[in-house]
């Protein structure tokens, strides 16, 4: 029995029995989790995942909801409209205050 030890690939300093028995255990698929943290480790990450589900969810039906009010919004047509009726009204403003006596001091 050899009592080297190396390091793994997480970095854990082992003897090579150790790293042997694991490579075997992987290969047969028993004896338990490979790692003992590994389970929670993937606990996490499911639970981490599961938030960034619920994060893309709220973030598509909001972006439904702006698609539902961008679509209301005034296409070129209405915003050059809303322009003219602007223009169109400061002009006949103009022209009545001309057309009105000047203010006599």
């Amino acid at each position: 029995m050899s009592h080297e030890r190396i390091h793994d690939l997480t970095g854990r300093e082992r003897s090579v029995e150790d790293i042997m028995r694991d490579a075997e255990r992987l290969q047969t698929g028993g004896g338990g989790p490979y790692d003992p943290g590994m389970e929670q480790r993937v606990a996490n990450l499911e639970n981490r995942m599961n938030r960034v589900e619920a994060k893309l969810d709220a973030i598509n039906e909001r972006t439904a909801r702006m698609d539902g009010e961008i679509s209301r919004l005034p296409g070129y047509g209405g915003i050059a409209l809303v322009v003219g009726l602007i223009v169109g009204l400061s002009t006949a403003a103009q022209i009545a205050a001309s057309l009105l006596p000047a203010a006599t001091p």
